[in-house]
């Protein structure tokens, strides 16, 4: 057969086999919205439409539908598409694509709209199925217990879980070292980059602070986030927060220095009553009143030891609120420093006192005592350890008022301490004396400042001294 011979035995196929096979439903409809014609799948689906309006056939409606393509066509003259659900004789519904193109005579009139319909139900059930999965992933992303981001290879943060965006304030394109970090540049090392640079699971431990401030402890999980090539495109960090395990394991570890320090204070202690006792004896055997005399003061400041720390420990341990009576600042810190100041006169250590026209504060007498007591202590501690024999040592206790509050500083020029020291300075029974302290006295200061309404920070520099500063609010004046 000849081109021409084939093109031409196309053409004389039968065009009504060919309205009939074509797989979509298809009608040819007039003005009136009536059904002129249909293939025979449409027939199959919705029964014979023929004469019948096309909204009662696809529809089920009694009247016109407010949008009709078909209305438009005729109209304008122009093919329309939209979307349309229609309904088959079983009542079941099809999702499909509505295509309306005019038909037109000789002379040009549109005499009637033919109305092609593409089901998509199955593509629609698809597209509805992976929304539903989209929906549940994003809610599951969400709801996590962690903070998650995905980053890109900048460190831009593109996406981030609820928790962490409540939590850092984190918008996308910011930087992670900037969100949670508050650094100006990438952390080294960084785990989202190693974990970019060779597609391996990460782990480590981290500082991350919040966007009130606060540190959080952190175990942070990275992974790599690939293309369907295999490319790394992003990576996800999870971020899970140990902050209340690591305080938990802080305070344990605190308590063992607790023990261990009360043990070798209680052994000290038991090893200065024995050595009194032994002199005292020998004086009773001797008749000497001068070694009974030195047995039973040795007896008298060892037994004082060993009460005040059992009161210390007491004080720590109980949770209440402190009675409001007047206190005198002046004449609590002339108690003090003749309670101590025969210590430091034996070590050659100068007390010092600035006391200017303080007014009385409210607060429990015992208290406040205890306080000063506890830094005048700690800075000839401080003095006693410092080993530049050239130096003259010496505590200087300043009491005066600053606005509404009153301040008292406690300045020493003893041995100092360092960064890491002042940061661990006022945790549960830190101290600076090894074995040799508890942990207690600073304890018991920051405890008696928090409860009178009060603050206590610290200054020091290594091998100059440090100074302690507690401020407490003064007694309202009728």
């Amino acid at each position: 057969m000849t081109e021409q011979g084939g093109t031409l035995g196309i053409q004389g196929l039968d065009c009504g086999r060919l309205f009939d096979e074509i797989p979509c439903f298809i009608s040819i409809q007039d003005r009136m919205n009536h059904v002129l014609q249909a293939n025979r799948k449409l027939i199959e689906e919705f029964g014979d439409p023929v004469s019948k309006p096309c909204y009662a056939v696809y529809k089920g409606r009694t009247e016109r539908c407010t949008e009709c393509p078909v209305d438009h066509t005729f109209e304008d003259g122009k093919e329309h598409v939209t979307e349309e659900t229609i309904f088959d004789r079983q009542g079941m519904p099809h999702e499909v694509v509505v295509n309306t193109r005019p038909l037109r005579n000789c002379e040009g009139a549109i005499v009637a709209v033919i109305q092609l319909f593409t089901d998509i139900t199955l593509q629609k059930e698809l597209e509805n199925r992976l929304h539903d999965s989209l929906v549940r992933f994003h809610n599951l992303f969400d709801l996590v217990p962690c903070y998650i981001s995905v980053q890109d290879c900048e460190f831009h943060i593109i996406g981030a879980n609820r928790l962490f965006r409540e939590s850092f304030g984190a918008r996308p394109g910011d930087h992670c070292y900037e969100i949670y970090k508050k650094r100006s540049a990438p952390c080294l090392p960084c785990p989202v980059a190693e974990t970019f640079q060779d597609g391996r699971i990460r782990e480590s431990e981290e500082v991350l602070i919040d966007d009130s401030g606060k540190q959080l402890r952190v175990v942070v999980h990275t992974a790599p986030i690939r293309d369907a090539q295999g490319k790394i495109t992003s990576v996800m960090e999870l971020s899970d927060d140990i902050t209340e395990l690591r305080t938990l394991e802080e305070k344990l570890a605190s308590l063992g220095r607790l023990v261990g320090g009360i043990a070798h204070s209680i052994k000290n202690i038991l090893e200065g009553l024995r050595g009194g006792i032994y002199v005292g004896n020998v004086g009773f055997r001797d008749n000497n009143m001068t070694d009974i005399r030195t047995g039973w003061q040795m007896v008298e400041r060892n037994v004082t030891r060993i009460s005040g720390m059992i009161m210390d420990m007491l004080y720590c341990a109980k949770e209440r609120s402190p009675r409001r009576l007047p206190v005198s600042l002046s004449k609590i810190a002339k108690e003090v420093l003749d309670l101590h100041r025969t210590r430091a006169l034996d070590s050659a250590i100068r007390l010092e006192t600035e006391i200017n026209d303080v007014d009385t504060i409210l607060g429990e007498p015992r208290d406040i005592h205890a306080l000063l007591s506890n830094l005048i202590s700690n800075g000839i501690d401080a003095c006693l350890a410092d080993q530049i024999e050239q130096k003259t040592h010496g505590v200087l206790t300043r009491i005066f008022r600053e606005g509404d509050r009153a301040v008292i500083e406690v300045q020493d020029n003893g041995t100092g301490m360092d960064d890491e020291t002042l940061g661990k300075l006022f945790a549960t029974f830190f101290s600076t004396k090894g074995s040799f302290g508890t942990g207690l006295g600073l304890l018991v200061c920051r405890k008696v400042s928090t409860e009178h309404g009060g603050t206590i920070s610290v200054r020091s520099v290594p091998g100059e001294g440090s100074t302690f500063t507690v401020k407490l609010p003064l007694e309202a004046k009728p």
